[in-house]
C-alpha cells in the first residue's frame, strides 16, 4: 500500500474494513501491507495524522478466491459378477489432487499417484486423498461385491384348491440385505411321495427378475392328506447352491381368532388351504355351548363366499373356555384349530377427591370403560356418613356414571358395588381424602408472536366468582386496579391471552366465598440454540434433541435442509420445498423426537431445526408457534472454520491464537511452518511471535486442512461493536417500556456469524465482565434513559469475551386526531389538513407539508414527527378519501289500494350513502315509506356525503267501496282515487255473471250506475284496474240505491 501528496512529516495510519461492516476494522497498521487474508471485499482507510490535524482517503479491494476444494465420490467394479476380489475408483468431482490412499479397511494402500485401488477384498475402506495445498479429504466407502445371496421362503399352498390332486404352489425368493439378485438361475423342486414311491423333480430356469425379489410358481401333485417332503435347490451362474429342505402339508388351516364384543366376544374361523365346501364341528366346547345358537348357518356346508365363519350375535356372545374345532373339506381332508376364548375383564375406574367449599363436600365417581353402571350401593362408609347402611345410590346415575358430589360425603373409606349393563358386579375401594383449603391453579406459557405470555388462572375450590388484577408491570394497557371479573369463562375460569410480561398480583374470590392473593410472572418465550447435539462421523452425521423447556406445549421438533440451487428449506430426503411460515410436516421436514437421536445422515451442506409448540390460547386452540432455533453445517470434509487471537476486550494475549475447527473428532493441531509445533489435541498456541505461520488440522477420519495466517491481521475471538441508541416511542405517558433487546444483536455482532456467539446484557460494566445477572431479553428500564452493557462470547471458544454499550430511552409520540373519511363528489377535491404543532410531516404522496389537496379516492397517510433531543418519535395517520355520487333511481316499489296501509320502496344505486325522505325535510335511512294513505307523493333521496338530492313523484291508488247514483248529487259517479294522476290507467266494471257494463279511462268522472241507459240495480259489481306499468288489480264494490 501507498500514498501520495502526503504532508511532510506526517504519519500514515491503513485502517482493514471487511464488508459489509464498514465501521468496525478488523486490522490496522502503519506498515505498508496486510498479509494471508482470506478471500472477500475489503475497504482500506488510508488515515494523515500531523498534529492535531489529520484526513483520510479509502480505496475499495476484492480478493478473489481463486482455491478449488476438493471433492469427490467413490465407485467400484469388478471383471465378472463371480469375483471375490474388486476395483475401487476414486472420480474427483473437484480441486487438484496429487495422491490417494488407504488408511483403514481390510487392507490398507500406501499412498500413490492413481486414483485406482485393485484387487481388494469386500469390505468397508477409508480413502483419503490429498491435492496441491496439503489438504486431504478422507471419505468411507463400503464395497459390496456382486455375488448371490438368496434367502428361500417357505412352500406356499393355495388359499383355495381347484381340485382335490394336484396344487399350484408359490415360493418367495429375496436378496439378503445390502445384495441385488444375479440372474440367471436354476430352480429344482423335488417331491418326495409318502408312501415310498420314486421322487418327482420340476426344474426352471429363471433369466431375469426383480432385483430384489422373484417368485417360484410349479402345480405339483398331492398325495391325499399326507404330508411329504419339499427340496428346493437353486443355482447360479457362479456355481453358489442355495437349497431348503421343508414339509408340506395338505390338509386345511384352521386359524381362530376371537373379537372382543359387547359384553363378550365373538369366535372367527378362518380357513386357508382347502376344496369347498367344508363342513364344521366342535370336537370340544364349554359346557352348554350350543353352535347352533351361535351361528344360524352351522355346521355347514361352507363355501368359499362364505368367507371368515363368526360365532355370536349382538347381546349373545361365545361362553368363555377351550373351543377344538374339526374341517373336513371336499376332499375329505381334516384341519383342526384350538383356542381358548377368555372373559372380556373390564376395570372400573374410581376417582374421588375433597376440594368443595366444606370438609363434607366429597366426590366420588364410578366409570365403567365401555360399560353402563346400571346399580349401585354404598355398602360401608365412615361413621359420619349420614344416610343407613346399606345405602342405594341409583339415583346417583347419571349419564352411565356414578357420580356422588354433595355436602353429605364426609372423608374416609367406602366400600361401593355396582352392576354393569351386563350383569358383572364389582366391589370396589374408595377413599375420600381430607379436605385441604388449596390456592389457585396457575399455568403460563409465553406466546411466540409477541413479547407477552398466556395464563390460566382457576380455583380448586368453587368457581371464581370474582378477580382484579391489583399490581402489573407498566406495559399493561388497562388502569389498576382492573376489574377482570367479565374475563371468566362459564367455569369461573380465567384466560387472559398477550399479557405483557413482568408480574402481576391478583385478588380474587370463588363461589365458596374463599379469598385468594395470588402472584403471577408472565415470562416470553426464549428460544434455546443449544437444545439439541450435533455428532459428526465419518461421512455422516447424527443430531439428538434434547429440549428441557417446559413453558410451551405439545412440542414437536423438525429438520430440514436447504437447497441451495432452487434457495428453499425442505425434506432432506425427498427435496420436497417447504414454504415459509407454515407448520412443518413429514413432507417437508423430518421429525425427530425430543430427547431422541436421528442417525447416520449422508448428507452434506446447510440443515435447520425448527421446533413447533403452543401457548394457551382458549380463543383459538389450533394456533401453532414455530421457532427456527438452530441452524448448523456439515461439510464433505474437514474445515477450519475460524482462527483468532485472544486479544478480546476482557483480557488477553494477542499472542495467543485459537483454532476452530469442524469436522469429526479428536482433533490433532500443528504449527508446521516457519516452525514446528505438534499441540496435540490443544487448539491453543501460546506466546507466538509475530510472524506468518501455516497451521495443520487432523480430524479422527484423517482429513487434514492447513491455513495459512498472519498473527498481525487475526481478528480476537470476541469482539463487541457498538451500536446505536435503542428508543421506544409510546403514548401513555409513562417513561418506562419493555425493551426487546436481542434486536441490538445484529449491530454489536458485527461480521460475526451469530451461529457461533452469544450476547447476554447487563446493567453494569462488572456484570458484563463476569457474566453475572443477565437481564431477560424483554427487559424494562428502570430510569429514562439507561445504559444497558452488553457481553460478547464465543459459544465453542469460551476463552474471552468482549463488551459494549448502549442507552435504552422511553419518548412519546404525537398525540394526533382521530383517523378521518373524506369524500369526494364527481370532479371535486378534498383538503386533507394534518394536526399542527409539530416538527416535520411526511405524505404517502411524498409532500412535506401540512395539508395537501387530492382528486383521486384512495388511502392517504401522513407520517408526523416530534424531535425530542438526540431521539425522535413518530406517530401515523390515515385519510380514507372515497369517492361519493347523487343516487340514481332504479325502481320504485308501490303497495297501494288500501285506505292507510300502503307503502313506497325506493331502489337506488350508486356510491354515496343515501337518505329518503316524502317531504325534503325530515330524512330517514331506511328506504321504505309505511302506512301511507293512497294520493300523491313525491319521493327525496340525498346524498349524505353532500353529493346533491334527486326526486320522483309517486301515485297511491285506491277505490270506494260503494258509491249511491240516487241523483242527489253525493256520492253519484264511482271511479278509482287519484285515477287521473296515472293517464293511462284502465278500469273495467263487470256485474257478477262477469258481463262488461263499463270501462273507464283515467281522466273520466266514473261509472254512473248504468249500463245502455238502463239503471243498474243494488248489488256487487267487480272491476279490473290495468296500470301503465302492465300490473292489474281486481275488486268488488256496491251499488246501493
Amino acid at each position: 500500500m501507498s500514498v501520495n501528496n502526503t504532508a511532510v512529516g506526517a504519519t500514515i495510519t491503513y485502517s482493514l474494513f471487511l464488508l459489509p461492516d464498514s465501521t468496525n476494522p478488523i486490522a490496522e497498521t502503519t506498515a505498508s501491507s496486510f498479509s494471508s487474508l482470506p478471500s472477500g471485499d475489503y475497504i482500506v482507510v488510508a488515515t494523515q495524522t500531523l498534529g492535531s490535524e489529520e484526513n483520510e482517503q479509502q480505496q475499495d479491494i476484492t480478493i478473489n478466491n481463486l482455491t478449488t476444494t476438493l471433492d469427490y465420490d467413490i465407485s467400484h467394479s469388478t471383471t465378472s459378477n463371480c469375483d471375490e476380489f474388486g476395483k475401487i475408483t476414486v472420480n474427483i468431482s473437484s480441486g487438484n489432487p496429487v495422491s490417494y490412499e488407504v488408511i483403514s479397511g481390510p487392507e490398507t494402500v500406501a499412498p500413490q499417484t492413481s486414483n485406482v485401488f485393485t484387487d481388494l477384498p469386500q469390505g468397508t475402506y477409508i480413502i483419503r486423498v490429498y491435492d496441491d495445498c496439503d489438504n486431504a479429504l478422507s471419505k468411507t466407502y463400503t464395497m459390496l461385491l456382486d455375488i448371490n445371496d438368496l434367502i428361500i421362503g417357505e412352500v406356499g399352498l393355495p388359499i383355495v384348491y381347484d381340485n382335490c390332486d394336484e396344487a399350484d404352489v408359490e415360493i418367495s425368493i429375496d436378496a439378503a440385505e445390502d445384495t441385488t439378485i444375479i440372474y440367471p438361475l436354476s430352480v429344482t423342486l423335488t417331491l418326495y411321495p409318502p408312501d415310498g414311491s420314486p421322487e418327482v423333480a420340476f426344474s426352471q430356469s429363471i433369466t431375469s427378475g426383480d432385483d430384489l425379489n422373484f417368485t417360484i410358481n410349479q402345480l405339483i401333485p398331492l398325495f391325499g392328506s399326507d404330508s411329504f417332503d419339499v427340496n428346493v435347490l437353486i443355482v447360479d451362474s457362479c456355481g453358489l447352491i442355495f437349497e431348503s429342505d421343508q414339509i408340506v402339508n395338505p390338509n386345511p388351516k384352521v386359524n381362530l381368532t376371537t373379537t372382543e364384543e359387547f359384553c363378550g366376544e365373538f369366535l372367527n374361523v378362518a380357513i386357508n388351504n382347502y376344496l369347498p365346501p367344508f363342513t364344521l364341528s366342535f370336537t370340544s366346547a364349554p359346557s352348554g355351548f350350543d353352535p347352533s345358537d351361535y351361528n344360524e348357518n352351522y355346521p355347514g356346508p361352507f363355501t368359499q363366499d362364505d368367507g371368515t365363519i363368526i360365532f355370536g350375535f349382538d347381546d349373545n356372545p361365545v361362553p368363555t373356555g377351550m373351543y377344538t374345532v374339526e374341517v373336513v373339506d371336499s376332499c375329505n381332508r381334516v384341519g383342526t384349530g384350538t383356542i381358548f376364548v377368555d372373559e372380556v375383564v373390564v376395570d372400573p375406574l374410581v376417582i374421588t377427591s375433597n376440594n368443595g367449599c366444606s370438609p363434607n363436600s366429597g366426590i366420588l365417581e364410578v366409570r365403567i370403560p365401555e360399560r353402563e353402571v346400571i346399580t349401585a350401593t354404598i355398602i360401608s362408609a365412615p361413621s359420619s356418613f349420614p344416610e343407613t347402611l346399606p345405602f342405594n345410590a341409583d339415583e346417583f346415575i347419571v349419564g352411565d356414571i356414578l357420580t356422588i358430589q354433595d355436602n353429605n360425603l364426609p372423608a374416609g373409606d367406602y366400600v361401593v358395588t355396582v352392576v354393569d349393563n351386563c350383569g358383572v358386579e364389582y366391589t370396589l375401594d374408595a377413599n375420600i381424602p381430607v379436605f385441604q383449603f388449596q390456592g389457585l391453579s396457575v399455568l403460563t406459557l409465553p406466546n411466540c408472536e409477541t413479547e407477552t405470555g398466556s395464563l390460566n388462572l382457576s380455583s380448586n375450590h368453587g368457581q371464581l366468582s370474582e378477580i382484579i388484577i391489583v399490581a402489573a408491570p407498566s406495559a399493561f394497557a388497562e388502569t389498576i386496579p382492573f376489574d377482570a371479573t367479565s374475563l371468566l369463562d362459564g367455569n369461573g375460569n380465567l384466560f387472559i391471552n398477550n399479557l405483557p410480561v413482568g408480574d402481576y398480583q391478583f385478588e380474587s374470590t370463588d363461589t365458596c366465598n374463599f379469598d385468594y392473593t395470588t402472584d403471577v410472572t408472565i415470562n416470553s418465550y426464549t428460544s434455546n440454540p443449544f437444545a439439541y447435539t450435533l455428532t459428526r462421523n465419518c461421512g455422516s452425521f447424527d443430531v439428538t434433541i434434547n429440549d428441557l423447556d417446559q413453558t410451551v406445549t405439545n412440542q414437536t421438533y423438525w429438520l430440514q435442509y436447504y437447497f441451495e440451487e432452487d434457495e428453499v428449506w425442505g425434506h432432506p430426503n425427498t427435496g420436497v420445498a417447504y414454504t415459509e411460515g407454515d407448520i412443518p410436516n413429514s413432507t417437508t421436514a423430518i421429525e425427530i423426537e425430543n430427547m431422541e437421536t436421528l442417525y447416520n445422515i449422508f448428507l452434506t451442506g446447510d440443515f435447520r431445526l425448527i421446533k413447533v409448540f403452543q401457548s394457551i390460547n382458549s380463543e383459538n386452540p389450533d394456533v401453532y408457534c414455530l421457532d427456527q432455533f438452530a441452524n448448523f453445517t456439515v461439510y464433505s470434509d474437514l474445515v477450519i472454520s475460524g482462527v483468532y487471537n485472544l486479544n478480546c476486550s476482557s483480557g488477553g494475549n494477542p499472542s495467543d491464537v485459537v483454532v476452530e475447527a469442524i469436522g469429526v473428532a479428536p482433533f490433532n493441531y500443528s504449527i508446521i511452518s516457519p516452525i514446528t509445533i505438534n499441540n496435540g489435541t490443544n487448539n491453543v498456541f501460546s506466546d507466538l511471535p509475530n510472524n506468518i505461520y501455516e497451521i495443520r488440522v487432523e480430524d479422527a477420519c484423517g482429513s487434514i486442512e492447513n491455513i495459512t495466517i498472519n498473527l498481525e491481521n487475526l481478528l480476537p475471538l470476541a469482539r463487541a461493536n457498538q451500536p446505536d441508541d435503542f428508543t421506544i416511542c409510546k403514548a401513555d405517558g409513562i417513561d418506562q417500556e419493555v425493551f426487546q433487546l436481542d434486536t441490538q444483536n445484529e449491530q454489536i455482532l458485527g461480521n460475526q456469524n451469530p451461529n457461533n456467539y452469544t450476547i447476554t446484557y447487563h446493567l453494569s460494566q462488572s456484570d458484563a465482565d463476569t457474566g453475572n445477572n443477565p437481564l431477560p431479553n424483554q427487559f424494562t428500564n428502570n430510569t429514562n434513559p439507561q445504559t444497558v452493557y452488553a457481553r460478547v462470547i464465543h459459544n465453542n471458544l469460551a476463552l474471552c469475551h468482549a463488551t459494549t454499550s448502549f442507552q435504552i430511552y422511553v419518548g412519546q409520540v404525537p398525540v394526533l386526531s382521530e383517523e378521518e373519511t373524506v369524500y369526494i363528489c364527481p370532479n371535486g377535491t378534498a383538503t386533507l389538513i394534518a394536526d399542527s404543532g409539530f416538527d416535520a410531516y411526511l405524505w404517502s404522496t411524498e409532500e412535506t407539508t401540512q395539508s395537501i389537496t387530492v382528486d383521486q379516492a384512495g388511502t392517504y397517510t401522513v407520517t408526523i414527527i416530534d424531535e425530542i433531543g438526540d431521539f425522535y418519535c413518530e406517530s401515523t395517520k390515515n385519510y380514507q378519501v372515497i369517492n361519493s355520487e347523487p343516487a340514481t333511481i332504479e325502481n320504485i316499489e308501490i303497495s297501494d289500494w288500501t285506505a292507510n296501509e300502503n307503502s313506497i320502496a325506493v331502489m337506488t344505486s350508486g356510491a354515496g350513502n343515501y337518505l329518503y325522505s316524502l317531504n325534503g325535510i325530515d330524512y330517514q335511512t331506511q328506504n321504505t315509506f309505511s302506512n301511507l294513505e293512497p294520493g300523491e307523493y313525491r319521493v327525496y333521496i340525498k346524498d349524505s356525503n353532500g353529493c346533491g338530492i334527486v326526486d320522483k313523484d309517486v301515485y297511491l291508488l285506491h277505490y270506494p267501496k260503494y258509491f249511491t247514483p240516487n241523483g242527489d248529487d253525493i256520492n253519484e259517479f264511482w271511479q278509482i282515487k287519484f285515477s287521473n294522476l296515472e293517464p293511462d290507467l284502465k278500469v273495467f266494471i263487470f256485474d257478477r255473471y262477469g258481463k262488461l257494463l263499463k270501462q273507464l279511462g283515467s281522466q273520466d268522472a266514473g261509472w254512473d250506475g248504468t249500463y245502455n241507459g238502463n239503471t243498474m240495480p243494488t248489488n256487487d259489481y267487480w272491476f279490473v284496474v290495468t296500470r301503465a306499468n302492465g300490473l292489474t288489480y281486481k275488486g268488488h264494490f256496491t251499488l246501493k240505491r
